[in-house]
C-alpha cells in the first residue's frame, strides 16, 4: 500500500470512527429523550408511603345522629329516598355539610369551579373551622387546572385533598398526548364516583356532580338526574369503599402534586368565599331554588324514607382499569345480575348508551327468553357528547329489530315541575344512569352503559330490592316518555322513525330530529372511527 493509499485509509478510518461517535451520540440523546418521556409519563407516586386511614367512628351527637336514631334501625337495615329534585339535592348537601360534627368524606369525578362548586367548597371550610375533618377525592382530569386553589384549601389543617390517578404533564395537551402513548392508556383511567358522606350517618350517592348545571343553575345547560340518600348500612358500606380508595396508591394528595408557593393565603381565600356566599345567597334565581325545596320536599333526614334490609352499595376497585376485562366485576356485574334475575322487564336509564356487541347480544337475548327490555337515553340535539351518541347509533335498529323499546329524550325535557335557572330557560340533557327490573329491584348510580364505565372508568350505584322504591325510579322514567318530552323510535322497514307529539298530534320524523350538521358530523366521525372502546 502506499503512502497515499495509507493516506486515504486513514482518513476512511477516520471518518468511519466520527461517523460511529455521531450515530451513538445521536443514539444516546435518542434513548435519553425517550427515557425522559418514559419518566415523565410514569404516574406520579409518593416518596414514602402514607399512613393508612379510616373513616371515623358514626357520631354518637348531632342533628344526623339524632335524626338517623329516631329511625331505629336494626342491625343490617338502611333507609333510602329518591332524590329528583336537582334543587333540593344542593339543599340537603349545604345542610348535611352545616350540620357535620365529625366528618365530611366526599368523593366525585368532577368539581366546578362555578357558583354551586364555590358555594360548597365555602361549606366545606366553615365545616373545618367548626373542628370537621374534611376528606376529599377528586377525580384529577376535571381539576387540574385549579391545583393551586386545591391546595390552598388544602392547608387548612382538618382539611385534606387527593386526586385520583393525577397525570404528570397538567397544562400541556401534547404532553397529555405523550403521557397516554407512552403509559399504557394509565390516563384513561378514571374515577366517576358521586358520594357525599357526612358523620358516618348519612351519605347522597348518584350521577351528580359538583357543578351548576346538576343543580338547575346552568345557564345554557342542566342535567335531569337522581341520587339517593341513605342512612344505616348502606353508609358503612359507603364509608368503606371511600377507605379503600383513600388509601389505594392511586389517590395522590394535592401537596404532592402542587408543591409551588402560594401567592395568596388561605384567610383571603376563605374572605373571599365567604363574600361570594353571601352574595351568592342572596342573589333571586339561588334564593328561590332554594326556596322552593325547603317547602318541596321536606328536608328531615328520616320523613318520607323507606327502611329495609335490601339496600347495597356497589362499588370498583380502585384499579379496576388495569385489571382483566373478563370476568364482569363491581358495579357492571351487578347490572348483569339484574338483568340475569329479570322474568318480565330490564328499564335502563342511561345518557351514554354504547352497548357494543356483546352487550347488545345479551339484550337480545333477554328479549328472545321473554323479558322486555326498555331503554332511555339522550336524543343527539340532547347530549353533551355527540361523539357518544355515535357509538350509540351503530346498535339502534339491531335492538329495535330484537324487540328493545328505545326513547331517546328532547333537550327541552327537564321533567314535571317548575325549573329555575340562572339564565332563565337552558337547554337539558339526561344524565340519569339507573337500572330497574321487574319493578323489583333497582340501581341508581354512576354508571353508563357503555364501554367505558364497564372498562375504564370505576364506578358507584346502591341497588335496592324494594318495589315500592323500584316504583318511585320506574315513575320518574315513565314521566321521561311523555311524547311532549321524549321521541319513541321505530322502524318502518328499514327506515328509523322518531314518533312524538307535537302540538297535539303525532309527529314522524326520518332523520335525528332538531340536531345540527356539526353535531351529526361528530357522530358520524365516531361512529366510522375504531374508537367505541373508548366511549
Amino acid at each position: 500500500m502506499t503512502g497515499a493509499d495509507r493516506g486515504v485509509a486513514g482518513v476512511a478510518r477516520g471518518m468511519l470512527t466520527l461517523k460511529r461517535s455521531a450515530f451513538y451520540a445521536a443514539r444516546g440523546s435518542v434513548l435519553t429523550a425517550i427515557g425522559a418521556i418514559l419518566v415523565a409519563c410514569a404516574p406520579i407516586q409518593l416518596r414514602e408511603p402514607l399512613t393508612p386511614a379510616s373513616a371515623l367512628p358514626p357520631t354518637q351527637s348531632g342533628e344526623l345522629a339524632e335524626r338517623v336514631a329516631s329511625l331505629n334501625l336494626r342491625e343490617g337495615q338502611s333507609s333510602y329516598r329518591l332524590l329528583q329534585s336537582n334543587s333540593a339535592s344542593l339543599l340537603l348537601l349545604i345542610r348535611t355539610a352545616e350540620a357535620a360534627v365529625s366528618s365530611l368524606d366526599l368523593m366525585y369525578y368532577a368539581w366546578h369551579d362555578d357558583i354551586s362548586g364555590r358555594l360548597l367548597a365555602s361549606e366545606l371550610l366553615r365545616a373545618a373551622d367548626r373542628g370537621v375533618r374534611v376528606r376529599l377525592i377528586v377525580d384529577d382530569v376535571s381539576v387540574r387546572h385549579l391545583d393551586a386553589d386545591l391546595a390552598l384549601l388544602d392547608t387548612h389543617p382538618n382539611m385534606e385533598i387527593r386526586h385520583f390517578n393525577p397525570l404528570r404533564s397538567r397544562d400541556s395537551l401534547i404532553g397529555n398526548v405523550f403521557e397516554m402513548v407512552f403509559s399504557g392508556g394509565r390516563p384513561n383511567y378514571r374515577m366517576h364516583q358521586k358520594a357525599w358522606i357526612v358523620d358516618g350517618h348519612v351519605a347522597l350517592v348518584g350521577g351528580r356532580n359538583i357543578g351548576d348545571a346538576y343543580f338547575d343553575l346552568g345557564e345554557e345547560f342542566n342535567f335531569r338526574d337522581l341520587g339517593v340518600l341513605v342512612t344505616g348500612t348502606a353508609v358503612e358500606q359507603s364509608s368503606a369503599a371511600f377507605d379503600q380508595y383513600w388509601n389505594s396508591n392511586l389517590v395522590i394528595p394535592i401537596s404532592v402534586i402542587h408543591d409551588e408557593p402560594l401567592t395568596v393565603t388561605l384567610l383571603q381565600a376563605q374572605a373571599a368565599l365567604e363574600r361570594e356566599r353571601k352574595e351568592t345567597l342572596s342573589q333571586p334565581p339561588v334564593r328561590e331554588l332554594l326556596e322552593s325545596s325547603r317547602t318541596g320536599e321536606k328536608r328531615n333526614i328520616g320523613v318520607e324514607d323507606t327502611i329495609g334490609d335490601g339496600a347495597v352499595m356497589i362499588t370498583d376497585p380502585p384499579d379496576k382499569g388495569a385489571r382483566a376485562r373478563y370476568p364482569l366485576l363491581g358495579v357492571a356485574a351487578e347490572i348483569r345480575t339484574m338483568g340475569e334475575r329479570a322474568r318480565r322487564e330490564l328499564i335502563i336509564v342511561s345518557p351514554y348508551f354504547v352497548p357494543g356487541k356483546e352487550g347488545a347480544r345479551w339484550l337480545e337475548a333477554l328479549e328472545a327468553r321473554g323479558v322486555q327490555v326498555s331503554v332511555l337515553t339522550n336524543s343527539l340535539n340532547a347530549t353533551d357528547v355527540a361523539a357518544v351518541h355515535g357509538g350509540y347509533t351503530r346498535y339502534r335498529k339491531r335492538l329495535l329489530k330484537a324487540g328493545v323499546e328505545i326513547h331517546e329524550l328532547k333537550p327541552s325535557a327537564l321533567g314535571p315541575g317548575p325549573r329555575h335557572t340562572l339564565g332563565g330557560s337552558s337547554r337539558s340533557s339526561l344524565h340519569t344512569k339507573a337500572v330497574i327490573a321487574d319493578a323489583r329491584y333497582s340501581m341508581v348510580g354512576s354508571f353508563n352503559y357503555d364501554p367505558r364505565s364497564t372498562w375504564l372508568n370505576t364506578e358507584m350505584g346502591v341497588v335496592i330490592d324494594d318495589p315500592f322504591f323500584a316504583e318511585r325510579v320506574r315513575t320518574d322514567y315513565r314521566q321521561a316518555l311523555d311524547p311532549r318530552r321524549s321521541y319513541r323510535l321505530a322502524l318502518e322497514g328499514t327506515r328509523l322513525v322518531w314518533i312524538d307529539n307535537s302540538e297535539g298530534k303525532e309527529r314522524r320524523q326520518y332523520r335525528e330530529p332538531s340536531s345540527s350538521w356539526k353535531r351529526r358530523g361528530i357522530a358520524i366521525l365516531a361512529r366510522l372511527l375504531p374508537v367505541e372502546n373508548q366511549l
